[in-house]
């Protein structure tokens, strides 16, 4: 009896404990294959941050648009950069700084509630999740959710989720509480090593995504996030 319970408690600090990268077996061998087939641990590791550039499809106005989205990887530091017909947004969070260009043309503090929704995208960002992944991060956990998917654990809350095909591609992701999640198209867009989905949408098609350029490990000097003056707009 003491002998099993002593396992039981090995057993349990191996798959859950927060010292160290925390994973049930079944949800090694799932990362694995997943890290595999989109282009390997140790390019995914090598990321330092991603700038995707791609099409939007939305259900507002306008309906198109150019999104560019770049996520530093290392720091909490990212700026979406959003243009169509008479639009040019842009918002950015560096740290505990952040700001943005809003429709009107001015230069504001990003709203409370936008700015936790974007430290939120940012805490759960599908691919610096992969990279995590990758770097076997020791504030993860992973484990397998009941209906199967493979789901990453941050100090205790669920942070992400990716559904896999046979091959290990992911072909739905989500993050956080969000059960629903974006169904993605075949991860055959490649750069640097890294593979990444052609299309990405949300399950009833008001938001899609298709992308059109990726760069990795690009310069990001801190002058890309710091707030311009108005008279540089």
């Amino acid at each position: 009896m003491i002998r099993k319970l002593l396992l039981l408690l090995v057993t349990g600090t191996m798959l859950f404990g927060s010292a160290a990268f925390a994973v049930a077996p079944a949800a090694e061998v799932m990362a694995d294959r997943m890290l595999a087939a989109l282009g390997g641990r140790d390019t995914w590791a090598a990321v330092k941050n991603t700038v995707n550039d791609s099409q939007q499809n939305r259900a507002g106005e306008p309906p198109v648009v150019r999104a560019v989205v770049t996520v530093d990887f290392q720091r909490p530091r990212i700026r979406i950069d959003t243009t169509g017909p008479n639009l040019n947004l842009i918002r950015v969070i560096d740290g505990d700084r952040h700001w943005r260009l809003n429709r009107e043309g001015r230069i504001e503090p990003l709203p409370a509630e936008l700015l936790a929704e974007d430290r939120q995208w940012y805490a759960g960002h599908v691919y610096r999740t992969i990279h995590r992944i990758a770097l076997r991060d020791p504030a993860f956990s992973l484990g397998v959710g009941s209906d199967g998917r493979l789901e990453v654990h941050e100090q205790g809350k669920r942070i992400a989720w990716f559904k896999l095909d046979v091959r290990g591609e992911p072909h739905a992701f989500g993050a956080h509480a969000d059960d629903v999640g974006s169904i993605c198209g075949p991860w055959d867009f490649q750069e640097a090593g890294i593979r990444h989905p052609v299309w990405v949408t949300n399950r009833d098609g008001t938001w899609r995504a298709m992308i059109k350029s990726l760069k990795v490990n690009v310069r990001l000097d801190d002058s890309f996030f710091a707030q311009p003056s108005p008279n540089k707009l």
